[in-house]
């Protein structure tokens, strides 16, 4: 059914412009985040990384005694390679017998966060956001079906110290405890030691092999949904 201007502007518009004017909201001290994360690897670890790690993150920031400032963390999980293959069991006594193996290369980062907002209650707030904190790189492999044969594994490779910066801005519901948040950050990152393979590479190397080494420079651009509490 089609929608003409006058009722779109009534049905929507109007809603959204009465939300702008009113800022009789009041926006919590403390507020959640659950993110979706998309990082492009800058430099060496660019050349390094066959796919952009994407991934999710859980935050929660605290105003720092009801300032526009507010501080708290952000703990999250990427994935940069993951792959399916047939597998035997050779090494677990079982020669000519195969499984199903899924794989992944993926690491966790966790950061003390800083975010300053523009205003204090506003539709829109754009903010400014700095953090420190870590990456440490994992790769999994574990068997689709259930077998006696194989155990599961997971081995951590390297961990880098990151500092980042950047900015965002939140969209503040009327009425409604739910934002839409988004950010973009540039990380700083040091020298670590991480796992690179391709496809073809997969299934034929043990999880200890294919790294490589280099500082781990990102942009990361984050979109989410958060919770005033």
């Amino acid at each position: 059914m089609q929608i003409t201007t006058l009722l779109l502007m009534k049905t929507y518009l109007l809603p959204i412009l009465l939300c702008v004017l009113s800022i009789s909201f009041v926006q919590a001290q403390s507020s959640f985040g659950l993110n979706f994360n998309l990082a492009n690897p800058q430099q060496e670890f660019k050349e390094n990384i066959n796919r952009l790690p994407a991934g999710i993150s859980f935050d929660f920031v605290r105003s720092v005694k009801e300032s526009r400032l507010s501080v708290g963390g952000e703990l999250g999980v990427a994935m940069f390679f993951d792959d399916e293959f047939r597998y035997e069991l050779s090494e677990e006594g079982r020669p000519g017998e195969f499984i199903t193996l899924y794989e992944e290369d993926c690491y966790l980062s966790y950061a003390a966060v800083a975010r300053y907002s523009a205003f204090k209650h506003a539709f829109i707030n754009p903010y400014l956001e700095g953090r420190l904190g870590g990456t440490s790189f994992f790769s999994t492999r574990l068997a689709v079906e259930t077998t006696p044969y194989f155990d599961d594994i997971t081995r951590f490779h390297g961990t880098a110290f990151n500092a980042g910066i950047g900015a965002g801005f939140q969209i503040n519901f009327c009425s409604t405890p739910l934002s839409l948040d988004f950010a973009t950050l540039a990380n700083s990152g040091t020298h670590t030691v991480y796992r690179s393979i391709t496809d073809t590479d997969s299934g034929a190397i043990r999880l200890s092999d294919g790294r490589v080494a280099s500082k781990t420079n990102h942009l990361n651009f984050r979109f989410g949904l958060r919770f005033r509490l």
